[in-house]
């Protein structure tokens, strides 16, 4: 099983314990209210064109977010209690002690990935962040 040099992040769904801090980085002011989270990394998924890996990151405290939906503009509130993040970044993996720009997929509660191979389309792109890893403890 290869593993991340810095991260501990397996290239085969394997996933060390590692904790991260998701900070806001761009691309949406309203979410950045929402951040910083933090929590535990708890399974590495790929798309099925074999982009990622995307890091399931299962949060400490879950949000509500309130997602704006179709024309004219609706509303649906989200239980959000996990993120999905991948590097923005080639060659620069989540899990870089110096943090990683990462972007940042909403998982409602009860709709983690299942399987290893994720549709990224299937949550929602909220912002750009900063993955940032927290020593244990």
């Amino acid at each position: 099983m290869a593993q991340c040099a810095n991260c501990g992040f397996s290239r085969t769904l394997g996933v060390a314990k590692v904790r991260l801090r998701i900070e806001y980085d761009d691309h949406n002011e309203l979410f950045a209210k929402q951040l910083p989270r933090s929590g535990s990394a708890s399974g590495t998924y790929f798309d099925a064109s074999g982009v990622g890996p995307w890091i399931l990151v299962d949060l400490d405290e879950p949000l509500q977010y309130q997602l704006k939906v179709g024309e004219p503009f609706q509303f649906r509130a989200l239980q959000v209690d996990a993120f999905l993040v991948r590097s923005r970044w080639q060659g620069k993996e989540v899990g870089d002690p110096d943090g990683t720009s990462v972007f940042i997929l909403l998982v409602e509660e009860g709709r983690h990935p299942t399987g290893s191979v994720i549709d990224p389309k299937a949550y929602f792109h909220v912002a750009w962040g900063k993955a940032v890893p927290q020593r244990a403890g």
